[in-house]
């Protein structure tokens, strides 16, 4: 371990050790936990909580730590310093499993869009079997994508600025032609004072915001219409006490789903890339715009485990406590309940009570 680590760095430290053991027990409860009906969501919760593992893993062996100066994005490693090829390798996996989460993030909205309007043709076209080479198809591309960007473009290719190599010789005390990082210069001052852009550092982070906002775009999209579904097919009924529960549950869910990744990582994300650009300093509070970073993995996990009720149950059990009281899942005559994860459920519950009152309603008519 470096001895001259921050304040920041140990904060992310126990950021990223807290999500490794929240995402590998996740990664169990899933596993042992999950019914038979959650099919294709199960496996796209396992491919999240598996890249949360990874993406905490390479931030507790290199520790990144960023800096903002002048008109350059700069993320480096301080820690795993000793062996420069390998830290350069995970820091740009590090960027590159980003990619990645913003595509598997994308697919769970769209599956849980398609299972609420009923499109189940769709959903087993494109989530069941070998069919699910198109998500995943996506993710290896984001991912390759990713990280060709960051090693060739923004990579330590040894032609930084002469003035970022001072200010990092100064802040940090280390020989940035030594050192493992990722680096966006948006433009240069020459000798004489004119300003010079770098055009191709600011059309690739362009081009790396816009293919992040798209599966973001997507996420936000098929949670609006999710919700949406949800609210029209509850006002075809009265709304009983259950579903008023119901529905505040699975909004809950949405908004969580999405918000966390969003304001955990997106945001401080993109307030470091877009301040360089303008010119305005972070510094010396940069590392701590991104402390939510190495925690958000941490409130996704929570957030799952006490959403999806099967799965907080099952912590319950394996803590030694009764999940569920002997009256309470006996009380439809003895028959076992259904499939009660708040993704799963939703358009089916929400049908057979509409079912039942339309039903009622014809009886109550003939």
């Amino acid at each position: 371990m470096n001895s001259t680590l921050e304040l920041p760095q140990y904060l992310e430290l126990a950021g990223s050790a807290l999500s490794l053991f929240f995402n590998v027990f996740l990664f169990y409860i899933i596993t042992k936990f999950s019914r038979p009906e959650y099919g294709s969501y199960r496996i796209l919760m396992l491919v999240m909580t598996s890249l949360y593992v990874v993406y905490s893993a390479i931030e507790a062996i290199v520790l990144p730590s960023y800096f903002v100066f002048e008109y350059n994005y700069f993320l480096f490693t301080t820690n795993f310093i000793e062996y420069q090829v390998i830290s350069q390798v995970l820091i740009v996996t590090f960027c590159a499993v980003f990619g990645c989460m913003q595509v598997v993030l994308a697919a769970q909205f769209i599956y849980r869009f398609l299972s609420v309007a009923g499109y189940n043709y769709l959903r087993e076209k494109y989530f069941k079997g070998r069919r699910h080479t198109v998500w995943v198809f996506s993710t290896v591309i984001f991912f390759i994508n990713w990280f060709v960007v960051a090693w060739l473009i923004f990579g330590n290719r040894g032609d930084h600025p002469r003035e970022l190599a001072i200010a990092v010789e100064d802040r940090f005390g280390r020989n940035i032609s030594d050192m493992a990082f990722t680096l966006v210069t948006y433009a240069q001052i020459d000798s004489i004072g004119k300003l010079m852009l770098k055009y191709i550092d600011i059309s690739m982070i362009l081009y790396l915001i816009f293919c992040a906002s798209i599966p973001m775009t997507i996420s936000l999209f098929c949670g609006i219409k999710t919700w949406l579904k949800i609210q029209f097919t509850i006002s075809l009924a009265a709304k009983s006490q259950h579903l008023q529960r119901q529905e505040r549950q699975l909004f809950f869910a949405l908004l969580t789903q999405f918000s966390i990744p969003f304001l955990g990582n997106t945001v401080p994300m993109l307030i470091l890339f877009l301040c360089p650009a303008f010119h305005v300093s972070t510094e010396p509070y940069t590392n701590y715009i991104c402390m939510l970073v190495p925690f958000y993995p941490v409130f996704d996990a929570m957030a799952t485990t006490l959403i999806i009720k099967d799965y907080y149950r099952g912590v319950l059990k394996l803590l030694g406590f009764s999940p569920h009281s002997q009256n309470s899942s006996m009380s439809n005559g003895g028959q076992i309940p259904p499939p009660n994860s708040l993704y799963m459920k939703g358009s089916s519950a929400i049908s057979m009570e509409i079912g039942s009152i339309q039903m009622n309603r014809l009886d109550s008519q003939l």
